[in-house]
């Protein structure tokens, strides 16, 4: 099996959930060069039991042969991407979706977690990437460490910054920030 990534060729498709603040963004990154398998990333939120939403990440592996779905949840599981461009494109495409979902889903809150206990450096460096792509979607983020040496990390989305638009005019490069 040799993984081919298809990131760049594959289109970005984002559904809205209607029950509660849920929604998924798939999207086609590779398929196998001699089985009949192929392979899409999933950025989904989900409701959690108490309120608030879940934000999560997993790669599926879809077997046109059997009609079978295998979920990777880990990075640890993805060793069959093995070109380290091809990683950058499907992190780079897990971005995008992420800020696509939460511009659509846009809820106020919600919380993500790592899969793994006590998880590898390069692995928390993705979710640093996370981290900065769900800020530049207009959130706050805090982070905690839980038990077993997992991570959690808490997103409310930052309330407007008031601006005082009497101050210019009619320019708004001339409006002024309230303090």
């Amino acid at each position: 099996m040799v993984f081919i990534c298809t990131v760049a060729r594959g289109g970005f498709r984002t559904e809205r959930v209607r029950s509660g603040i849920s929604g998924l963004a798939i999207f086609e990154i590779g398929r196998d060069d001699a089985e009949p398998v192929s392979y899409a990333a999933v950025v989904g939120l989900d409701s959690l039991p108490g309120g608030g939403s879940e934000l999560y990440f997993h790669i599926v592996e879809a077997d046109g042969s059997t009609g079978g779905e295998r979920l990777f949840w880990s990075g640890k599981d993805t060793g069959f991407i093995t070109d380290v461009s091809d990683r950058r494109a499907v992190m780079d495409a897990v971005l995008l979706g992420l800020g696509q979902l939460l511009a659509r889903v846009a809820p106020p809150e919600f919380r993500w977690f790592t899969h793994d206990e006590r998880p590898p450096k390069k692995a928390l460096l993705k979710f640093a990437a996370i981290r900065r792509a769900v800020e530049g979607c207009g959130y706050t983020v805090s982070s905690s460490r839980l038990p077993l040496g997992r991570r959690a990390w808490h997103a409310v989305r930052a309330a407007p910054v008031p601006v005082d638009r009497s101050a210019g005019g009619s320019d708004p490069a001339a409006a002024r920030v309230r303090p």
